[in-house]
This record gives C-alpha cells, sequence and structure tokens, in this order.
C-alpha cells in the first residue's frame, strides 16, 4: 500500500499542465482498484483549501469548481482513510526534516501506519530517509 498525497488529487482535478494527465491516471488506477493507496483525512482538509483558493481566482472569470461534488469524487475512492490522533501530531512534532510541517502530519501517518511508500510530485518528501517518494512522472 502507498502514501497518496494531495497533490496528486489537486493537479487531477485543476488539470496541471505537466502532471494533470498521469495524476488523472493514478486516480483511475486507483479507481479500479489496481493501486492501493491509504491517505490521512488532512489531505481532504487541504483539498477544500486548495480548492476554495483556486475558487477566489476563477471567480474574477465567473467560474467556479463544486468543492462538494468533488470532495465526493475522492471519497468515492476505495482509499483507506488515516485518522487524526494525538499519536499522529506527536510523532509529527518530533521530526526535524527540512520539509514543511504539514508534510510532519503525513510523514507521522506513515510512519505509525507503517507506509514506506509514498506517490507525490514534492521533492521536499524524498528528504525524508525512510520513506521512499514515487515520482509521478514515473508512476507505471
Amino acid at each position: 500500500m502507498m502514501y497518496l498525497d494531495t497533490n496528486i488529487i489537486i493537479y487531477a482535478i485543476e488539470n496541471h499542465p505537466k502532471y494533470g494527465n498521469v495524476c488523472k491516471k493514478i486516480l483511475l488506477d486507483i479507481e479500479s482498484g489496481k493501486l492501493k493507496v491509504c491517505s490521512s483525512i488532512l489531505v481532504l482538509v487541504e483539498i477544500i483549501n486548495v480548492l476554495t483558493k483556486i475558487n477566489k481566482v476563477l471567480k474574477k472569470e465567473r467560474k467556479k469548481l463544486n468543492i462538494k461534488e468533488n470532495i465526493d469524487a475522492i471519497l468515492s475512492l476505495p482509499i483507506v482513510w488515516l485518522d487524526l490522533n494525538f499519536f499522529i501530531i506527536k510523532k509529527a512534532s518530533e521530526y526535524d526534516y527540512n520539509v514543511s510541517g504539514v508534510d510532519y502530519v503525513h510523514i507521522a501517518s506513515m510512519e505509525l501506519n507503517s507506509v514506506k511508500k509514498i506517490i507525490s510530485a514534492d521533492e521536499e518528501i524524498s528528504k525524508v530517509d525512510f520513506i521512499k517518494r514515487v515520482e509521478p512522472l514515473k508512476y507505471v
């Protein structure tokens, strides 16, 4: 099982010029059961946050993403959702990697659930010695 990072979902939704197509393929593989993934519920929080920011930009063009529909679509995927708890926050506070604090929570979720691989476009994650990052463009 691999950990699914937020950027995979966001890049698929926003049709990112570099990662959009491969991220859509990853989500299709998750949907079909070809790729087994887990993720923290923090990912859902991050997605709502990013989509809200995108909507602020789109408002100028009189466009809007339907956040509820996107969240419903994500929740329909066979993703194992890892709950946040005090043990994860405590573990996250113990790290000293050169990554963001939010990534500490993802890393702690992975470590405490014995997940060693993450699919992510975030190169910073590669700085964590016990995690193997799978670059989306190299996903087969």
